[in-house]
């Protein structure tokens, strides 16, 4: 056997070595702090990518370099594509790809480029854990999989021994793999790790989600609940106990009951404590704008924490001038948030913005195109909300004059409803007329740039309310909707009027055809042949039998719908509930198909 693997190790290494000479990445062991450099050789034999090639995009694949973008274009300079980026005092590591086209240039097969970041010769701590995390990318649904990252959880510990998620992640799984005895020994290890990880600081926030995600990673959700449940009631005069007190209150659904508890809680708030009750002042803030008490709006208003170094602040502002006007109480304390929102614009968050306790908020790399579109529409959206507080007001020229400039400046969905809502109220009909042609030219422009064109999996797994199998045959040559559906998805049953409506408009279109698919997710034949909607609805319900349909269509969440062309290839794919608006998209999708 040892003889084989060398034989191997000595076969493979060739294909290794040539891809390492088309991809060089210096230094060999970056530091954080430093800037690593990743050059591309097309004219060293073996790249799927061309030497021709008209672009070239590093891929991150797996990546804690959160200030940079997920991907990268790379410049071409004397024959070689090269790009250069920083490492931020948090990095530890990264996999990427080279990407151009369909053509993906990698080291070899499971395998992908690597960025370990060193200190001092040594790499950094959670270098080997976050590569374990990145095999999954690697390695896929390879049966070597948990094994494989298993060892890096090893190497994690042996050089940073108390790295307490290595230390979870590896005797899960070495429950995973063992039985009786065994498996109750790792278990009770597991489990004392993560209690003493939670007594060390159980009134720190950060502390206790390390303490929840352990439990996530062990499976066991339901003790997440627990630990919130101690904190509140061993911990109930902290900060972190208070929020969470908060949150279980937030829960209860009589909101009379609502209020007194946490009027109740509040009896404890002192002016030193009083940004702990922050959470309950938020909610009664709400609560009160819904029962339109002014009185009781504005002094949970003032009492609310305003955190001037919270990037979603500008989000806070815009969330409580919304409250005021869809209740349509306290018009000037409305106002005065969404001008606040409006002089922020440009500060609304882009892209995910991470919360680590070691590193504070991290702000991922966001391009100037980028942020002029989310200061566009933030704009936007506060100018035509201001408009509306105007009309509200009586002062139909300043309502007016802020939705024309609101439009004048973007015109994403918000801003269009606004301005909707705004000719509706003042009766103007031809501009609501104008403005609808508008959203719906706007969402074909976008709908066009969404298609995918790639062969549709094969339809044969799906079944009619009988069992019978589909007559694919009957297909050819038409425009197929297929949307997967499962009776206990919510979002599913509140897309289904729309997918009647739709069905309504073409099915007398011989160049159609509406297959709506229960996707079999925890649901048998008998479960569609019961369903309630087969009596409310006229459209045409099959049943799936495959269960790799999801992984052939490439979607993991319901409702799903695909549109697929006369040639058998999908055109779009729509994951989701998206609202009213789902309509009009799958109608513009088809439409699109249809003209092809």
């Amino acid at each position: 056997m040892v003889t084989i693997n060398k034989i191997l190790v000595l076969l493979l290494l060739p294909l290794f070595a040539g891809a390492q000479q088309r991809v060089t990445i210096q230094p060999a062991m970056p530091e954080r702090g430093q800037t690593v450099t990743v050059t591309f050789d097309p004219s060293v034999p073996g790249s799927p990518i061309p030497a021709n090639a008209s672009s070239v995009t590093l891929n991150f694949t797996y990546s804690n370099f959160y200030d940079l973008p997920w991907k990268i274009k790379m410049d071409k300079k004397d024959g070689k594509w090269t790009t250069s980026f920083k490492l931020a005092k948090f990095a530890a590591f990264a996999t990427f790809t080279l990407i151009s086209g369909d053509s993906v240039e990698k080291p070899g097969p499971g395998k992908h480029y690597e960025v370990p970041v060193y200190e001092n010769g040594k790499p950094v701590e959670n270098g080997n854990l976050y590569k374990g995390y990145s095999l999954g990318a690697q390695l896929g649904k390879s049966p070597v999989l948990a094994a494989s990252q298993a060892a890096q959880y090893e190497k994690e510990l042996a050089l940073y021994p108390d790295n307490y998620e290595a230390k979870v992640r590896l005797l899960h799984y070495k429950m995973s793999i063992s039985e009786g005895k065994e498996k109750e020994k790792y278990y009770k290890q597991a489990h004392k790790v993560i209690a003493d990880r939670f007594y060390k600081a159980p009134t720190v926030m950060g502390n206790v989600n390390k303490v929840t995600m352990a439990y996530l990673i062990l499976g066991e959700r339901s003790r997440v609940d627990s630990i919130y449940k101690v904190v509140r009631e061993r911990y109930p005069d902290t900060g972190i106990g208070r929020d969470l007190r908060a949150s279980a209150i937030s829960q209860e659904p009589d909101t009379t009951r609502r209020i007194a508890l946490l009027e109740a809680a509040l009896k404890a708030e002192t002016p030193q404590n009083t940004s702990e009750f922050s959470a309950m002042h938020e909610q009664l803030f709400d609560l009160y704008a819904a029962r339109k008490n002014e009185a009781k709006v504005r002094y949970h208003a003032a009492k609310i924490t305003l955190d001037t170094t919270n990037p979603y602040l500008p989000n806070t502002y815009k969330s409580m001038a919304q409250t005021l006007l869809d209740n349509n109480v306290a018009p000037d304390l409305a106002r005065g948030y969404a001008e606040k929102a409006l002089a922020m614009a440009d500060r609304f968050p882009a892209g995910i913005i991470r919360h680590f306790p070691e590193t504070g908020h991290i702000y991922p790399a966001v391009d100037d195109s980028t942020r002029r579109a989310v200061t566009a529409k933030a704009k936007a959206n506060m100018l035509s909300m201001l408009g509306l507080l105007s009309m509200k007001a009586g002062d139909t020229q300043d309502a007016a004059a802020k939705m024309k400039e609101a439009l004048q400046t973007n015109t994403d969905k918000e801003t269009l409803d606004n301005v909707g809502t705004f000719y509706q109220l003042a009766g103007m009909q031809e501009e609501l007329k104008a403005l609808n042609a508008l959203r719906e030219k706007e969402l074909a422009a976008k709908i066009a740039a969404q298609r995918v064109n790639r062969p549709a999996p094969s339809l044969a797994a799906f079944v009619d309310m009988k069992g019978k199998p589909l007559n694919v045959e009957s297909l050819k040559n038409k425009v197929v909707l297929i949307d997967f559906w499962a009776t206990w998805c919510i979002p599913c049953m509140q897309e289904m009027p729309y997918i009647q409506r739709l069905y309504d408009q073409y099915k007398n279109n011989p160049d159609v055809a509406f297959m709506i698919v229960n996707s079999g997710a925890r649901n048998t034949l008998a479960d569609a042949q019961g369903w309630s909607g087969n009596k409310k609805y006229s459209f045409p319900v099959y049943y799936n039998t495959d269960p790799e349909v999801g992984d052939k269509f490439k979607f993991t969440i319901i409702p799903a719908t695909y549109i697929i062309d006369k040639k058998g290839n999908i055109q779009f794919g729509n994951i989701g509930f998206e609202g009213p608006e789902v309509e009009t998209k799958l109608r513009l999708q088809l439409e699109q198909v249809l003209q092809d």
